[in-house]
């Protein structure tokens, strides 16, 4: 009888033991199972660096070329033809000569000057610029250009375009000037826009080439039309 007993408990505790196993084994898979559904972690932090851009995707900033003008003449003396030249000494010149498509002079005073000999007659909006090019042997730089028209009808200091040269040789004389090396030549552009007086009919100029005494050789004086390309 008391075998029969420890027999019975036994039993009963191997089926408890069994019991329990299972148990743990259930959450052990459990665990497994919640362990393989967990998602990985993802980086949310967004990524911050810039490529480096390339010279070819940079913007190109394209720049419009430059303009070059072109000077279209409306009157010109090249001093081409002696005998028919517009341009006359006026004061404070001597030694004006015109040969060999030049025009020279000599300044013997501090105001010299030359001017048109007639009206020219000419229709001012027509022209944009007055353009001289010119030998300066004196030591000073100055050149002023009047003009007169049909409603403003004398010199005056209004009624001017003054411009600033600078010599390359200076205190030459005519023998030196004479030889008329190409580095030496100025060009001086007056721009009639510059002036409000510059309208109507152009009718007389008058060009004081700088304000002190020496030689002067000029190439042209030509009043143009401007256009560019």
């Amino acid at each position: 009888m008391k075998k029969f007993a420890f027999i019975l408990a036994a039993a009963v505790l191997a089926m408890s033991l069994a019991s329990c196993g299972g148990d743990d084994k259930k959450d052990a898979d459990n665990t497994s199972a919640a362990g393989d559904s967990t998602t990985p972690a993802v980086n949310t932090e967004a990524d911050t660096t810039a490529a480096p851009v390339t010279t070819e995707e940079a913007t190109t900033v394209e720049t419009e070329p430059e303009k070059v003008p072109v000077y279209t003449p409306v009157a010109v003396d090249n001093f081409d033809d002696p005998e028919n030249t517009v341009w006359k000494q006026n004061a404070q010149i001597s030694n004006f000569n015109v040969a060999d498509g030049y025009l020279t002079a000599t300044s013997t005073g501090g105001d010299p000057s030359i001017a048109t000999k007639a009206d020219l007659n000419l229709n001012c909006d027509d022209i944009d610029v007055i353009r001289v090019r010119f030998l300066n042997g004196t030591a000073n730089d100055s050149i002023q250009l009047f003009f007169t028209t049909d409603t403003n009808t004398g010199y005056s200091e209004e009624a001017s375009f003054k411009e600033m040269t600078w010599n390359t040789e200076v205190d030459c004389d005519l023998a030196t000037i004479s030889e008329r090396s190409a580095d030496e030549w100025d060009e001086v552009i007056f721009y009639t826009e510059d002036n409000d007086l510059w309208t109507g009919t152009l009718k007389k100029i008058r060009l004081d080439l700088s304000n002190g005494e020496g030689p002067y050789v000029v190439d042209y004086i030509s009043l143009d039309s401007v256009s560019y390309e």
